[in-house]
């Protein structure tokens, strides 16, 4: 779940509010031709209205995300939806399913002490990711 989102939406006499979605990537490489990119592998649903989205639980093969490599850097990225244009890049952050799982809060769901920092453009904390679960099975 989010908590704490930026709110960069203006709205009807400033009463709008973000519509936040995140994805997750992976660091694909490729030496011999010099090529890095982020290659995205899930998306969530987006939330209307709100900076403190409830995201659904998903379930994800850990082949697909890391390989069994459980130290392999992954990315999630929170947008903000756009019905009618592009949509709008939040912030960011760098974790690991191995990190994951030692971010797993131990608070409940607003618990910030474990929370991943979402990063925008200006290396500013833009809001927060509470890693509710991450099971390996």
């Amino acid at each position: 779940r989010g908590l704490d989102l930026h709110n960069i939406e203006k709205g009807l006499l400033g009463l709008g509010a973000i519509d936040p979605y995140f994805e997750l990537a992976k660091k694909y490489s490729d030496a011999q031709h010099g090529i890095t990119r982020w290659v995205p592998f899930y998306r969530s649903e987006h939330i209307p209205d709100i900076i403190n989205p409830y995201w659904h639980p998903f379930t994800l093969d850990l082949e697909k995300i890391c390989h069994g490599n459980l130290e392999k850097e992954l990315r999630i990225t929170v947008y903000d939806y756009e019905k009618h244009g592009e949509d709008r890049w939040l912030g960011e952050c760098f974790t690991s399913v191995e990190y994951l799982q030692k971010s797993i809060t131990m608070h409940g769901n607003a618990g910030r002490e474990e929370a991943l920092s979402v990063m925008g453009k200006e290396e500013e904390e833009i809001g927060l990711i509470v890693v509710l679960q991450a099971d390996i099975r």
